[in-house]
């Protein structure tokens, strides 16, 4: 959780050297119901059966073919599920998704006109999966280093630059970011989303071509941060000044 002196509004940490950018293709929606939690464990690659009120955890939607739909970060609200996606990506995962609800005890909400979206970087010790809310402002410390702020449309988040900074920050962490590195031509252990692959949970979509990859040690591609002349232009996928992150055959 945030510490006393962390002021939700305007968030920085004292003594860390950490910068906010506006993330103007944020998504939000969400979900309720007693099964929430079930029906996302089964059509994603992360376990979140264990997700608890105060924590948030990234997980990632795929085809049958391993293909991302989106990676997603769910904050446990207590009474829902927020969902903060990639709102290109929209379309196309509640298409996934909503067909399969079926009979259980789920509704999806689309709440992203009621908020803005922000990304917060730099050199930050805070405890990563967990989130607070203070004032309508909703910060969560995601695993990559990074925190996702979400903030009800007219309260004030002081950001300071755009998202260029922060991918320029991404590329010498190798962090891959929606509609860059992750998109839908590739698999999730190729745009560098492994942490998301959860190696001993029940099934889900995709599962069974990620598991061979993973148990042949034979993935096709994988994320990288290279030299600019080392690759074929095409193989970029967040171009820096020298180096960029790309991902490439191994």
């Amino acid at each position: 959780m945030l510490t006393p002196h962390v002021d939700a509004a305007n968030p920085s940490h004292e003594g860390n050297w950490m910068q906010t950018a506006r993330y103007l293709e944020g998504h939000l929606s969400v979900w309720r119901g007693a099964d929430v939690l079930t029906f996302i464990d089964g059509l994603s690659t992360n376990r979140v059966l264990d997700l608890r009120k105060g924590e948030c955890q990234q997980t990632t939607f795929t085809t049958t073919t391993a293909k991302v739909i989106d990676r997603v970060a769910l904050f446990h609200m207590g009474d829902f599920v927020a969902c903060v996606s990639h709102a290109p990506f929209w379309d196309a995962l509640h298409a996934h998704v909503s067909p399969r609800i079926l009979g259980q005890d789920v509704s999806i909400f689309d709440a992203s006109a009621n908020n803005e979206f922000y990304v917060r970087f730099g050199d930050d010790d805070s405890t990563r999966g967990v989130h607070s809310t203070n004032d309508g402002v909703t910060i969560g410390h995601l695993e990559g280093g990074y925190d996702l702020i979400v903030a009800t449309v007219g309260k004030h988040v002081e950001s300071e630059i755009n998202l260029d900074s922060f991918h320029a920050w991404r590329i010498e962490r190798c962090v891959p970011w929606p509609g860059y590195e992750i998109t839908a031509k590739h698999h999730a252990l190729a745009c560098g989303l492994s942490e998301d692959v959860h190696p001993s949970k029940g099934c889900y979509i995709g599962q069974e071509v990620l598991t061979r990859m993973i148990s042949r040690n034979k993935q096709g591609r994988t994320l990288s941060i290279v030299a600019n002349e080392e690759v074929q232009p095409s193989e970029i996928t967040t171009k820096g000044a020298s180096r960029s992150l790309a991902i490439i055959r191994v």
